[in-house]
């Protein structure tokens, strides 16, 4: 049976993380600065690289925290304070376009809570607060099992650190 692979990325204010993960361990790395003030498309260039240098033929799906209000089930993104170019983001049919594999996208504050819930501290709780400082200020929020993001998206979001 072949190791299943999945991208994991996180659009940050000021980095773009991405790692290649199987169900035991984290395989590689890769983390770089992004120009926050550039353009949607200049954005999306620079993980559109990070995906493409991470891609093989085994990665399964692809998973994208992002600092802000997110459509979780269209993966929409309606706002980033951190990147003012990002308004109403269809991301996860652009990434779905170029990759053809599925493509999930939420707020990186709940995506830190659910990792956290089902792989680390938060295991065997029903219900946990994981808290992200950053960039930005936000927390992801498990109540009775799942996760509770609010009616758009923003339940856990505190606010951001502008500089």
């Amino acid at each position: 049976m072949q190791n299943i692979v999945n991208l994991g990325m996180d659009l940050g204010g000021t980095n773009i993380r991405a790692g290649l993960v199987n169900e035991n361990s984290l395989e590689k790395i890769i983390s770089r600065r992004i120009n926050a003030q550039g353009s949607v498309n200049e954005v999306l260039a620079e993980l559109f690289s990070i995906a493409d240098e991470l891609i093989n033929k085994k990665v399964a799906s692809i998973g994208i925290g992002v600092p802000g209000l997110i459509n979780i089930e269209e993966g929409v993104v309606y706002d980033v304070v951190n990147i003012p170019s990002w308004k109403e983001v269809a991301l996860k049919k652009r990434m779905e376009e170029r990759y053809k594999i599925p493509v999930f996208v939420n707020n990186d504050a709940n995506c830190f809570a659910l990792g956290e819930y089902h792989f680390g501290k938060g295991k065997g709780y029903n219900s946990m607060i994981g808290l992200t400082i950053g960039t930005g200020l936000g927390s992801g929020i498990i109540i009775d099992k799942k996760l509770h993001a609010g009616k758009n998206g923003g339940a856990g979001e505190f606010g951001s650190i502008n500089y």
